[in-house]
């Protein structure tokens, strides 16, 4: 666990954390809103994070990839690592909540 803080930072590890979270809940999203009890969760608070992940991750891999250019080696390869895991963070998020997305947007087709 200290590799991980390590590698990432604690900003880095706490977004790629909180992906991972959102990831877990993917699929307890069943495209109805819910406002009363747990279900407040998957099917309101995490999809508005999905997206908010969406945007906030390209931008961290972008600001990692710009300061790697004037970095020491050792602090490239911790950045590459990052971006590594904030890579493979976004495609699971995205690859989760894609059938939630597609049912929300009328195209799911097993109904």
């Amino acid at each position: 666990m200290t590799w991980f803080f390590t590698t990432l930072g604690p900003l880095r590890g706490l977004l790629v954390a909180t992906t991972l979270l959102v990831t877990l809940t993917a699929p307890f999203a069943d495209g109805q809103v819910h406002v009363h009890d747990w279900r407040l969760w998957p099917s309101v608070i995490a999809p508005t994070l999905v997206m908010m992940l969406a945007f906030a991750i390209p931008l961290d891999i972008c600001m990692a990839k710009v300061f790697m250019s004037d970095c020491e080696p050792a602090t490239q390869a911790r950045l590459r690592n990052a971006i590594r895991i904030q890579i493979l963070a976004l495609v699971t998020l995205l690859l989760a909540w894609t059938p939630f997305m597609l049912k929300v947007l009328d195209f799911w087709p097993f109904d």
